[in-house]
């Protein structure tokens, strides 16, 4: 009994750390309504467009990032179920961000940030970031590291959650 009892406190204290790391990450980035992304996406896209009917997400990744190529195949996955905008930050030019992009057979909707502008407005402190958008185009809940699919379809179900409840509370 002892030993079960010790590796519940062990699980759990796990557990708050893990939360506690997130929310660490996770504090301070942007939430409610997100700032415009002006630029097109590099096949000529009007991004916020694209985002229009959620729950959906904005996923900011660089070329160079070893995580952010880690979850290359969870956000490919994503991508043919939800509206996606992918922004490209501080990953070169425009065609260099298109080269890697079919190096890797990657189909994503991008927006290059060269130097980080719009990652700045969304008070990104590292990538990879994902901003989770509720059916109104708020962002509800953010991440910041590797996240796996089912922690991404998880948010995105909490995302359009809240959004359904935000939207009944003001009608």
């Amino acid at each position: 009994m002892k030993g079960i009892v010790k590796k519940i406190v062990f699980y759990s204290l796990i557990t708050i750390l893990i939360f506690s790391g997130q929310f660490l990450l996770n504090h301070g980035l942007k939430t409610g309504s997100p700032p415009i992304i002006k630029q097109p996406t590099l096949s000529g896209q009007d991004a916020m467009l694209r985002l229009s009917k959620g729950p959906a997400i904005i996923y900011f990744w660089a070329e160079w990032c070893g995580i952010c190529k880690m979850m290359q195949p969870v956000i490919s996955k994503i991508v043919l179920d939800y509206p996606v905008i992918t922004v490209a930050v501080k990953s070169g030019s425009k065609g260099k961000v298109q080269a890697y992009l079919e190096d890797e057979s990657l189909s994503w909707a991008v927006v290059n940030d060269p130097l980080g502008a719009i990652a700045e407005k969304y008070q990104t402190r590292g990538v990879p970031s994902v901003f989770f958008l509720d059916r109104h185009g708020e962002i509800t809940l953010t991440t910041t590291g590797y996240t796996s699919e089912i922690g991404l379809r998880l948010r995105l179900w909490l995302s359009d959650l809240f959004g359904s409840i935000t939207s009944k509370a003001t009608t």
